[in-house]
């Protein structure tokens, strides 16, 4: 009787389904915590990979642009940039400020930013900004029942710089009439106010013995001209310019200033010292009206292939090419010696902007150009090419600075004196052409 019941069980298997499954249901769950958990790394990977990505194009790029930078400088910028935006996301998470700070400790300990340079800083040289780092992305309770509470995810980043050491000859052509001895909306930081008159209270009768309102004497905000702007962001240009040439033997810069009519110039030399010299002695306050014809046809006659002047120089050093640049900056429109627009100064501009940025070009090329249409970069690269900023100008003003630069990335239309001292800035860095790239 026993044996024949114990064999009946023993070949039951209708409640085989329901212990198989309460014996997997773990193992199932955490299967399915471990999908979850991996789509999480990776997103985590994704987005520190963007960190590491931006932070080692920054520390490139800062050494390029300064060039006196240390590797250890740059290794130390890079390394806390990244973290600094990897911790900015975990405050979202909650965490302690307890839990923050060992969180930047481990990223700290597992983040590696290796920096080299070579050649010559001052001329040519080039940056390569490495870093890995790992970072361990926490588990959810169901991928931990395998026995795992995190999974670690590594990434790398590569960013190369360069001071490429480009030879050039520029000529700058610069606005000193009377309309740049307006005021910008900068205030004059080491001086920020000055006599002058005020509408509102004050007292006034017999020993001041009650208040009045009108006009009176008292400080009002010292704005820096536009002229004074003009100066302090020339002098930027420059010291970029220094920077990438600091030798001076491959950046040769002259200049020649206008009202309505064309002063004398300062010719195109070595280094930067001369023309900042020239900057920097140009009238306070300034007058007259504006004609930069003269100027302009000055800075192409110095850098036209007819004249072979820049040519010799830059061969006496070695440099068996160089690029020719024209900045050309005004903040009113084409008017004479008079205060209204004049056209045929316009047109005249206009002309002598074409025949700068054809000198040298293909026919072709040339073509294009006066049909209005915007060649490549290789196509003008024989050419001069021509930087044009229109501070504060009117409309007549920008049409005529638009048509006169040699694309939209040459035209510059900066509206107070900060935006002013960035372009001229920017401008020297493109023509020194300095570069930043991620090479991973």
């Amino acid at each position: 009787m026993k044996h024949t019941l114990f064999a009946r069980l023993a070949k039951d298997r209708a409640g085989n389904f329901g212990i198989m499954t309460a014996a997997m249901l773990p193992v199932l769950l955490a299967v399915g915590g471990v999908a979850v958990d991996l789509t999480q790394a990776m997103d985590q990977k994704n987005q520190l990979q963007a960190l590491a990505d931006g932070a080692t194009l920054a520390a490139a790029s800062a050494m390029a642009a300064k060039g006196t930078m240390t590797t250890a400088e740059a290794q130390k910028l890079g390394t806390d940039m990244y973290i600094a935006q990897k911790i900015e996301a975990l405050k979202n998470s909650g965490l302690s400020a307890e839990a923050l700070a060992a969180e930047e400790a481990k990223l700290r300990a597992n983040t590696q930013t290796l920096v080299t340079s070579s050649g010559n800083s001052t001329t040519a040289a080039s940056y390569e900004v490495r870093m890995k780092s790992s970072y361990d992305v926490p588990l959810s309770g169901l991928t931990s029942l395998l026995g795992f509470q995190t999974a670690r995810v590594s990434v790398e980043s590569v960013a190369a710089s360069g001071r490429e050491g480009n030879a050039l000859s520029m000529y700058l052509a610069l606005d000193e009439s009377g309309s740049m001895a307006d005021d910008t909306n900068t205030v004059n930081a080491t001086a920020p106010t000055k006599p002058g008159w005020v509408y509102g209270p004050y007292q006034c009768g017999n020993k001041n013995s009650k208040t009045c309102e009108g006009w009176h004497t008292g400080e009002v905000p010292n704005y820096m001209t536009k002229m004074a702007s003009l100066k302090a962001a020339a002098g930027v240009m420059f010291a970029e310019l220094e920077k990438a040439d600091s030798n001076h033997v491959l950046i040769r810069v002259g200049a020649d200033s206008y009202d309505d009519q064309t002063k004398a110039q300062q010719s195109i030399q070595w280094g930067t010292s001369l023309v900042d010299s020239y900057v920097k002695k140009l009238p306070e306050p300034p007058s007259g009206g504006t004609d930069a014809s003269g100027a302009l046809t000055n800075a192409l006659n110095a850098l036209k292939n007819a004249n072979a002047t820049e040519k010799t120089a830059h061969d006496g050093k070695g440099n068996t090419n160089f690029d020719r640049y024209i900045v050309f900056m005004t903040d009113g429109e084409m008017t004479g010696n008079s205060g209204t627009w004049n056209s045929t100064i316009d047109a005249k501009v206009r002309d002598i902007c074409l025949n700068a940025k054809s000198d040298g070009l293909t026919e072709a090329a040339k073509l294009k150009l006066k049909n209005g249409q915007q060649l490549t970069e290789e196509e003008m690269a024989k050419g001069i090419k021509i930087y044009t900023i229109a501070f504060m100008a009117p409309d007549r003003g920008k049409k005529l600075l638009n048509y006169c630069s040699s694309g939209p990335e040459y035209y510059y239309e900066p509206t107070n004196m900060t935006t002013l001292v960035e372009s001229f800035g920017e401008i020297a860095r493109k023509a020194a052409q300095t570069g930043t790239r991620l090479t991973n």
